[in-house]
């Protein structure tokens, strides 16, 4: 298929965060009447998954320690366990088993979560701690545990099969993928905006650019000096 001269819409990365940026865009675009997946092309050197995303440990959780991700979180986890099926997601829950230096971190969490309504167990001391792990593994051993936070939302996805989920929900709305594509320059006008990405296989022009290439953004950050 021939490469656009033109999309309203070009994110380039097709890992989770271009992928996702796609997919609710396009979700967005169609709820408001302003377009649909039409609209926007993801570009990517390489295939789906294929950096940062494809060796991420895949761990679904809201256990952070900086408050201000608490909503987000919770609102990620409801997102993976809208659609296990597609996005490959296990849901068995979360645990931090900690040692006593922990207990106090792990306890605000705890607060943190019960203040939003994220469902999660707070237990403490050795011996209820012990006693707490026993319940679920009979052949609990560990020692020096004092606390334990159960997170029961929650859980793993496995990576690729995870995006390719997504990908192909994308691709419904009518977003298209285009992989095997490098970015080699970004153009932009007067008022620094970026109206065009120049690539190994032609120049597409844009109305809005996304950069969501991970570890590789420095490159796009030399582009724009």
């Amino acid at each position: 298929m021939a490469i656009p001269t033109h999309s309203l819409y070009i994110i380039i990365g097709a890992g989770i965060h271009g992928i996702s940026t796609a997919y609710h865009l396009a979700l967005q675009l169609k709820a408001t009447g302003k377009g649909d997946g039409r609209d926007i092309i993801i570009l990517d050197k390489s295939v789906i998954c294929s950096g940062a995303t494809g060796i991420a440990c895949g761990v679904i959780r809201n256990n952070y320690f900086q408050p201000a991700m608490r909503e987000l979180m919770a609102h990620s986890v409801n997102i993976w366990e809208s659609d296990p099926e597609t996005y490959c997601y296990h849901p068995v829950g979360y645990m931090q088993i900690s040692c006593e230096s922990m207990r106090q971190d792990v306890a605000a969490i705890h607060a943190q979560q019960q203040a939003i309504g994220y469902e999660s167990v707070l237990i403490e001391g050795a011996a209820g701690s012990e006693r707490y792990m026993k319940g679920l593994f009979s052949d609990w051993r560990a020692q020096g545990i004092t606390s334990v936070l159960h997170e029961m939302p929650g859980g793993y996805a496995n990576n690729s099969s995870a995006m390719y989920g997504l990908a192909a929900k994308a691709e419904a709305l009518g977003v298209r993928i285009i992989s095997g594509i490098t970015v080699k320059a970004l153009e932009s006008d007067n008022s620094h905006a970026i109206t065009a990405v120049d690539t190994d296989r032609g120049r597409i022009e844009c109305d809005y650019a996304v950069v969501a290439a991970g570890p590789w953004v420095h490159s796009f950050w030399e582009m724009l000096d």
